[in-house]
């Protein structure tokens, strides 16, 4: 039997896991259209999901949206909260009454931020969720998306086909490093001789997913049958504190290079809340999705280390041509 095909909208499509969705959508024939504020190669509408009317013209009508669109990594939240806040609220809301309106699906990705600190437990999607996530700006993020899932859940409530993905330190090669997303960061400044930014004494526990497998994960969350009102996981196989992971990448990359400590606001220009311990539980993706993650965290760090340099070896012949 020949798999369904669906008229798509992904909002954010101009980001990171948003283009590689697109990518895959439309590798198993899916039609898609593509929403940003910012240009993009698969970006076909520049709007902002804030704007009611914009969005609703293109919510496809019986069809799916994946909903991606918020502001991206600690250096940007702590320097546009209220933008952040809104992103995620009111662009949810939009799109909740758009959806119901048009008869549409709707996938929206959460964080694993909305758990909170973590406390040592692995995170299942059961787990109770905390009432506050610290003190504002940085929590602009995980209250928003907390906030945006409930608006989700009373999209499905009232009969319409909401789900939920809550990623977990999506990263790899293409990732911007600037936004203060750590292992990019730890990759990118390894390979220029710039210490490595451990917060603290590092030893706050992650676990990294290359972003293939999350857009894959949310591709199945997203095409799936009997999967309304589902909130899923997705989150990558290996953990480690941040000063393993800074030892790790500068050992794989055969270099001596060094490890300074930093607090959170010489590291991203403003205060963030610790999160001890941040591993999820998998086994609702891998049974209801069938889906696991393949990557693990060394060939991470070394494609995105291989895309830098490419990027630098580009740069270095730009230069050179001009001069």
């Amino acid at each position: 039997m020949p798999i369904p095909l669906h008229e798509i909208l992904v909002t954010g499509a101009s980001g990171f896991v948003g283009t590689r969705l697109i990518q895959l959508l439309q590798a198993k024939g899916h039609r898609t259209l593509g929403l940003d504020l910012v240009p993009g190669p698969y970006t076909d509408i520049i709007a902002d999901v804030r704007d009611r009317k914009a969005l609703e013209a293109h919510v496809p009508e019986g069809g799916i949206v994946f909903h991606l669109a918020s502001v991206v990594g600690i250096v940007e939240v702590l320097k546009r909260p209220e933008e952040c806040y809104s992103c995620s609220v009111e662009g949810t809301r939009n799109l909740c009454r758009s959806a119901e309106k048009r008869g549409a699906r709707i996938v929206f990705t959460s964080s694993s931020e909305v758990y909170g600190d973590g406390a040592g437990e692995l995170l299942s999607e059961d787990s109770s969720l905390p009432a506050h996530h610290g003190p504002w700006p940085r929590a602009s993020y995980p209250e928003g998306k907390l906030r945006a899932e409930e608006l989700v859940r009373t999209f499905h409530a009232r009969g319409g086909d909401g789900r939920i993905a809550r990623f977990f330190n999506v990263t790899g090669p293409g990732q911007e490093w600037r936004k203060g997303p750590v292992l990019p960061t730890f990759v990118h400044h390894a390979l220029h001789g710039i210490p490595l930014p451990v917060i603290g004494e590092g030893g706050d526990v992650r676990c990294f997913q290359h972003v293939d497998d999350a857009a894959a994960g949310l591709m199945k969350l997203g095409l799936g049958d009997g999967l309304a009102g589902q909130t899923i996981n997705l989150g990558g196989m290996d953990s480690v504190s941040v000063e393993q992971l800074a030892h790790r990448v500068l050992s794989l990359l055969n270099l001596s290079g060094t490890i300074k400590n930093v607090s959170a606001t010489d590291r991203y220009g403003g205060p963030s809340r610790p999160c001890t311990h941040r591993i999820p539980t998998l086994e609702r993706a891998k049974e209801l999705l069938g889906h696991e993650p393949r990557v693990p965290l060394d060939k991470i760090i070394l494609e995105t280390a291989a895309t830098f340099r490419r990027e630098d070896e580009t740069e270095s012949g730009d230069r050179f041509a001009e001069a």
